[in-house]
């Protein structure tokens, strides 16, 4: 966990050394058409939600910092939020579906099985962990579901997700000003 929250803030470290280094020109420049595309930046972000958290949510919150295409800043971050529970809410119905078919458990890798092991001794526990650190929360989501994680639980305990996302855009607005 603790080389997650290095990671990210590396990328958060090297977002600012980016900003500061070159005008919005340059960064335009760069990135091209993605900047300013809101709807391509928010299909990356859904899809980044669901395929297991490939590019760090902070990301889109400094996106959504620096441009305002989606709306003021905090209610940009609600959305956010929301989409990235969603997102843990259908991996995690995923594994339900996963859970009733007890043939693909069986085949089930190292690195899988070392996250359902952690779900059979600490349950619900590590989707609050995965909710406000930088663990993945989708996978989280899915082995918690495939693992036979009570949908209640399951419900509340990740509700943590959109406050993770409103602190750390705090701590993001907070830097910036």
């Amino acid at each position: 966990m603790l080389r997650g929250f290095l990671y990210l803030g590396l990328l958060v470290i090297l977002f600012f050394l980016i900003r500061e280094a070159f005008s919005e020109q340059e960064r335009l420049e760069w990135f091209g058409s993605i900047y300013t595309d809101p709807y391509l930046v928010m299909t990356v972000f859904i899809g980044s939600e669901i395929l297991f958290g490939i590019i760090p949510p902070e990301i889109f919150m400094l996106w959504s910092l620096e441009t305002g295409l989606i709306g003021p800043y905090f209610w940009s971050i609600g959305l956010l939020s929301v989409i990235s529970y969603a997102a843990g809410l259908f991996n995690f119905n995923i594994g339900l579906t996963i859970n009733h078919r007890s043939n693909i458990l069986k085949s089930r890798t190292k690195f899988v099985q070392k996250y359902l092991d952690l779900f059979k001794r600490f349950g619900g526990f590590m989707v609050i962990v995965a909710s406000i650190s930088p663990l993945p929360f989708s996978l989280i989501a899915l082995l918690g579901g495939a693992a036979g994680l009570e949908k209640r639980k399951y419900y509340l305990y990740s509700l943590f997700r959109i406050l993770r996302y409103f602190a750390y855009a705090y701590v993001l607005w907070l830097i910036q000003a």
